[in-house]
């Protein structure tokens, strides 16, 4: 029976892995960090932590001693990580450090998941390859590619076992609006069902994106976790670019409406890049991983997920 320790389990990603890990492993004994005053989250043993608070993540490691963290919880959007640097930075690594600190400290044999970004890399107009130089280009970004350094170098220093993702647009039923697809999806089916005039506002709908299902995303996590070499770094995507206007296209065929689409100037953003897509050849070979789920396969769960 392996023990898992999930951090951000509350999270649109965390409660997916905490399914798909009893998918696989009945057995398992899950526990989640977070900071809601909790005992129980889906279904599984739950600690109230502040995870920059270094003695009490200390307390909870060395009482648990799980065999995997898998370390999901972070400042993860990019818009405000420009409205306050300082707290996206230091947040985000005081949370690793204080995790991997214990695991060392405690000459623990924990395997540690450090998440990264695919905002890593920068701009490429081309598909990325986890060998092409990172130009992170926010400080959300650079907060990530400490991250991953920070993980490198516990590795090499102290001989900790860390496995490293740079994972790329994800989606799913039951992600916030507050992201791009979620967004556009609700705007189609409220003018669907009448309760909003025909009227959907957009910003640059050309620009390309490579989303994967987050049921594809826990998939490839749990294999990076259980199969992936000591100090490795893959990338999670689809390995496609679409339009967002595509997607668009294609949630609106699916509920029967044609919408009136107008560009608001002021969503438009000057610096969007044209393509964002990731090579996933590295985790395919490697691990045997590749995505079950369909883009339009997605977009229907999501839209039957408004209907429960």
């Amino acid at each position: 029976m392996k023990k898992y320790l999930v951090t951000g389990i509350n999270g649109f990603v965390g409660k997916y892995f905490v399914n798909y890990v009893f998918s696989v492993e009945p057995d398992a004994d899950v526990c989640g960090l977070g900071l809601e005053e909790k005992t129980t989250v889906n279904g599984v043993k739950y600690k109230s932590v502040n995870l920059c608070d270094k003695e009490k993540v200390y307390a909870e490691i060395v009482k648990y001693k799980p065999d995997y963290i898998v370390h999901l919880a972070a400042e993860s959007s990019v818009a405000k990580s420009w409205e306050d640097p300082a707290r996206c930075f230091l947040n985000n690594n005081a949370a690793f450090l204080n995790l991997a600190d214990a695991v060392r400290q405690n000459n623990l044999s924990t395997r540690i998941l450090s998440v990264g970004s695919s905002e890593e890399y920068g701009f490429y107009n081309e598909p990325i390859k986890e060998n092409f130089v990172l130009h992170p280009k926010s400080p959300y970004s650079v907060a990530r590619l400490s991250q991953e350094y920070l993980s490198k170098l516990y590795v090499d220093r102290f001989g900790l076992d860390i496995v490293m993702t740079r994972s790329f647009n994800h989606i799913g039923p039951g992600q916030s609006t507050q992201f791009v697809i979620p967004s556009f999806i609700d705007q189609l089916i409220k003018i669907a069902n009448g309760k909003v005039e025909n009227k959907m506002m957009v910003g640059n709908i050309d620009v390309e994106r490579d989303f994967t299902d987050v049921r594809d995303v826990v998939d490839a996590y749990h294999k990076i976790l259980t199969f992936a070499p000591n100090r490795e770094v893959y990338n999670v995507c689809s390995g496609k670019a679409v339009k967002l206007r595509d997607i668009i296209d294609d949630t609106s065929k699916q509920l029967g409406i044609k919408p009136n689409i107008i560009v608001d100037p002021a969503r438009v953003r000057t610096n969007d890049i044209k393509i964002v897509v990731g090579d996933n050849t590295k985790i395919k070979q490697e691990l045997g991983w590749k995505p079950k789920y369909t883009l339009q396969q997605t977009i229907a769960d999501i839209i039957q997920s408004y209907n429960r």
